[in-house]
């Protein structure tokens, strides 16, 4: 008969924890990729949207780290263009996902007069880059982009749609005082990675854990992404910096959402100190957004980018 005594319980108990913990930080910074065919998946460069014709123009920009950034631009074509600049909106994918996410959002943008500008962020889809990092580097993606548009001189007001991650992103940029962003839609964004962190290990380990041992595991994966992928899950908190954005936003969360549970998006809901409206709905975190809720997000976004030139509208609104 063999004796363990307590403290060997503790240590081999807190031994298959830290292993799962390991496990957990590869699914943050190294989840699976989306891999596809540009080619292919994208569909034709040239299509027809209620009868008139638009195009799809694919390019590669560098983000500041110099990593090559694969990106795709929708808009009319040239005998269908209304006007030289046009709005245009940068679609942000969420995790595990990529540009091919922007092509249901096409049809409610292109119908209402705006382009639409999809990327897949470094670390994801076709782009350069080992690992994501949930918002922290992205944000950088999104410089790369903007700046692009706003020196293509076929381009008015810039608005941004962001999901899951490219939510977060969109969150993390505008706190930076970019006054060149007119509007934003974030769709199920985490509040703080590191509550986020401890509700996926409660759910990934389904076994209930001491405090104490959480505590440690935490600091497991903090150090291990920080040595990894070079960031500090402490500094992606975007409910300390939302207060100070004035960018006008709408929030979207699904009701049954199990990854991001709907209380992160509600919370930075009240704490964002500009324009903001909140719409929850049906379905789950991965849920396909019905079209009602597709028009509705355009019809947002069309309002700010029009209107950007004009005095703010100051609203607050949430079901």
């Amino acid at each position: 008969q063999v004796f363990c005594l307590p403290w060997c319980h503790t240590a081999m108990a807190f031994s298959g924890i830290y292993s799962k913990y390991i496990e957990l930080c590869g699914a943050i910074i190294r989840p699976p990729r989306d891999r596809y065919d540009a080619k292919s998946d994208l569909g034709p460069s040239i299509f027809c949207v209620s009868n008139k014709t638009y195009k799809r123009t694919d390019l590669t920009l560098r983000n500041p780290h110099q990593k090559r950034i694969r990106c795709s631009h929708f808009e009319p074509s040239t005998m269908e263009r209304a006007t030289r600049r046009l709005p245009a909106v940068i679609y942000l994918h969420g995790n595990s996902s990529s540009r091919l996410e922007a092509l249901p959002v096409l049809s409610p943008l292109l119908q209402r007069g705006v382009t639409v500008f999809a990327f897949d962020f470094a670390g994801s889809g076709l782009s350069d880059g080992e690992h994501v990092s949930l918002g922290y580097f992205e944000r950088e993606d999104v410089e790369a982009a903007v700046d692009y548009l706003a020196n293509s001189g076929t381009v008015s007001t810039i608005g941004l749609w962001g999901r899951s991650m490219g939510a977060v992103t969109a969150l993390m940029y505008v706190a930076r005082g970019h006054h060149s962003i007119s509007g934003i839609v974030c769709d199920s964004p985490f509040a703080d990675l590191q509550v986020l962190s401890k509700e996926f290990a409660e759910s990934y380990l389904q076994i209930p854990v001491p405090k104490l041992m959480v505590s440690a595991a935490l600091e497991v994966i903090r150090s291990t992404i920080l040595q990894r992928a070079n960031f500090d899950i402490l500094d992606l908190a975007p409910i300390k910096i939302v207060s100070e954005c004035t960018v006008p936003v709408m929030f979207v969360a699904a009701h049954d959402d199990k990854f991001i549970d709907p209380h992160h998006t509600k919370q930075l809901y009240e704490a964002y100190g500009g324009p903001k409206t909140l719409e929850m709905v049906e379905g789950d975190h991965n849920s396909m957004r019905l079209g009602t809720l597709q028009a509705r997000v355009a019809a947002f976004l069309v309002s700010e980018l029009i209107s950007s030139d004009q005095p703010r509208r100051w609203y607050s609104t949430a079901p």
